[in-house]
């Protein structure tokens, strides 16, 4: 009898175990297949049975409902974080990660934004969860319970945790990308390995300590050499004393600048406003995990935004050298704008050691909230608000303004869609991007003219830059077939920046590879401000070598120049990239782009090292 029992025993296990092995390995290979990559069968195969293992160690522990319930909203749980993993991965090109779970309660602010990266063909995500309810039901009501059971659940649970261990540790390397890793064992163990790595690098962090002073050292070299060539220049310092307004404009890409369509103009301010100004229209993003808090961060530091849940989330009490921390120390009174809470993405605390002095929001006392588009204050309403609060502000003064209202999901009010765009554009996000945009261009057309009926235009620099692409690669064949933009990685990337001088009259376009880096060099070297600064972009009025390099958004350490673009690999290896003549749009020899892959990833491994070690400040104090 007691064979018996462990024969019935052992064949409803292996019968679940089979069910629940195949389902998730049929929706890993799903996930990997919409990552464009080619699974590893064999590894997602022992991982998917590990976590089955798992699932019917759980089931058969003791016949109990209660069991079967915790089973079965253990695969749900899976099941939503991979899922999670899916909707993430479609804007933010990565998997979450465990930092992540501090933001959870920011979702209420995107939720429109998060819901239009869900499509209906989602549904085979989760068409596997009606199939698993029904066979546990069939499985409990035939269940047996051995003497045994709670012993052999134990081993089969510990075997199912050995294999999934076994995966994520043996073939997972720190040097793969999110996606590579769950192309080799799926998420469950590329998550293990994850939150394992980032205990690791944590308790690695105090052996560093002795290492800093020489390598401080070594960055202040880099640095002060670095600086030489700006303070050298005859622009330097040219506009100094002048105000400043950078205008970061949200999910605002170059490809609708200079658009026309049935004789409308998508973008006629920014049209106008390119005609006397200096325009780089190859400027590339170069955001991390923090989005638009990212952008800012990279704009006003001029560094890498390494940090696994944005800057702002990760460091907000670092010292820093920012655009605004320096302007302070030469008299310049500063601030910034966003027309929602503050505590979003964490800028009330942020902005303290970015060195704003005052912080507008939807909450500050003298901004009206009355006009709301989307997540907050309309740009047409914060730009007036601001164009008023100048008046009083001490000169020169610094204001950073971060706009909203092209914020996805693009849903503008009725009466703010004042373009009269072609039927098959209707109801699409091409042609809800293209309403958002030209409100947009609309707002900023107002605020100009505000600047100019104020007197402040011509004593001020005026920068305006995109955050972060828009539309998504989900949109490439609409975009595609509506505009005729082959909207590739290199076209989402790519976003305006425009840079008006005081008293400037005529257009000077530079197509110089370029990204939001190079900005505050920028600045600092028009407004003459001494260094040495902590800076990796470079200005753009003297930068001779076109560059933009990603430690996000794409395959880290992939970059950008005039000459030749570099397609990192997802397995971290140099030798595996693809290495791209731009003159000829042809493969080229991978040694040609060796040279300044070193530099992107030293630059990279610089930017992490001060900003885990809050030594920015340290590098120019260091003797």
């Amino acid at each position: 009898m007691k064979y018996q029992s462990n024969k019935s025993f052992w064949f409803l296990p292996a019968i679940l175990i089979g069910i629940v092995t195949v389902l998730w390995f049929l929706k890993t290979l799903y996930f990997i297949d919409e990552l464009e990559l080619s699974p590893h069968k064999k590894f997602i195969l022992f991982s998917s049975t590990g976590f089955s293992m798992v699932i019917a160690a759980l089931f058969f522990a003791k016949k109990s409902f209660l069991g079967s319930i915790s089973a079965f909203l253990i695969y749900f749980f899976m099941s939503f974080l991979l899922y999670a993993d899916v909707v993430y991965e479609r804007y933010y090109d990565a998997i979450l990660h465990i930092e992540l779970a501090g933001q959870a309660n920011q979702l209420g602010d995107i939720a429109d934004s998060v819901v239009s990266l869900m499509y209906k063909s989602d549904l085979l995500y989760w068409a596997d969860l009606p199939v698993l309810a029904v066979c546990f039901y069939f499985i409990y009501k035939k269940n047996v319970s051995p003497d045994s059971r709670l012993k052999h659940s134990a081993a089969v649970g510990g075997i199912g945790i050995a294999a999934l261990l076994t995966a994520a540790f043996l073939p997972l390397q720190s040097t793969h990308t999110d996606q590579y890793k769950v192309s080799l064992t799926g998420i469950i163990p590329a998550h293990i390995y994850d939150v394992a790595q980032s205990y690791r690098e944590k308790a690695l962090a105090d052996e560093y300590a002795q290492q800093q002073k020489e390598q401080l050292g070594k960055l202040k070299k880099k640095f002060e050499s670095k600086f030489e060539t700006p303070a050298e220049s005859a622009i330097f310092g040219k506009y100094k004393g002048k105000n400043l307004i950078v205008v970061q404009a949200e999910s605002l890409n170059a490809f609708p600048i200079g658009m026309n369509i049935n004789g409308q103009e998508i973008t006629p301010n920014i049209d106008s406003l390119i005609e006397s100004s200096s325009y780089y229209p190859n400027t590339y993003l170069q955001i991390g995990r923090g989005n638009t808090s990212d952008a800012e961060f990279v704009a006003n530091n001029s560094m890498y935004p390494i940090a696994a849940k944005g800057v702002y989330q990760t460091y907000p009490d670092n010292k820093y050298l920012s655009l605004p921390v320096t302007l302070n120390k030469i008299g310049y009174s500063t601030s910034a704008t966003h027309g929602n809470s503050a505590d979003f993405w964490n800028r009330q605390e942020a902005y303290r050691e970015q060195g704003y002095d005052q912080f507008y929001h939807i909450n500050h006392p003298e901004i009206d909230r009355s006009n709301i588009i989307g997540m907050g204050i309309s740009d047409e309403s914060i730009f007036n608000q601001m164009a008023d609060l100048y008046k009083e502000m001490e000169k020169p003064f610094y204001n950073f303004i971060v706009t909203l209202s092209v914020h996805r999901p693009f849903e503008l009010p009725i009466e703010q869609q004042n373009l009269d765009l072609p039927a098959e554009f209707k109801d699409t996000p091409t042609g809800n991007y293209l309403q958002s945009v030209h409100y947009f261009d609309r707002a900023l057309g107002s605020f100009i003219n505000e600047l100019k009926e104020e007197n402040l235009w011509d004593e001020t620099i005026f920068v305006m830059y995109g955050d972060h692409y828009g539309l998504v690669p989900k949109n490439e064949d609409e975009i595609k077939k509506l505009l005729g933009v082959t909207f590739d990685e290199k076209e989402r990337f790519r976003i305006p920046l425009i840079i008006h001088h005081p008293d400037q009259a005529t257009s000077q376009v530079n197509t110089i590879t370029a990204s939001q880096m190079d900005i505050f060099p920028t600045i600092s070297t028009l407004l003459g401000i001494k260094g040495p600064l902590v800076q990796f972009g470079e200005s753009l009025d003297l930068k001779k070598e076109g560059f933009a390099g990603f430690a996000y958004e794409t395959t880290r350490f992939t970059y950008f120049t005039d000459d030749y673009d570099y397609i990192a690999s997802h397995d971290g290896r140099f030798e595996s990239g693809t290495c791209m003549n731009n003159r000829t749009g042809e493969k080229a020899d991978i040694e040609y782009c060796r040279r300044v892959y070193n530099k992107l990833t030293n630059d990279i491994q610089d930017s992490k090292f001060l900003l885990e070690n809050n030594l920015v400040r340290k590098v120019i104090e260091i003797k």
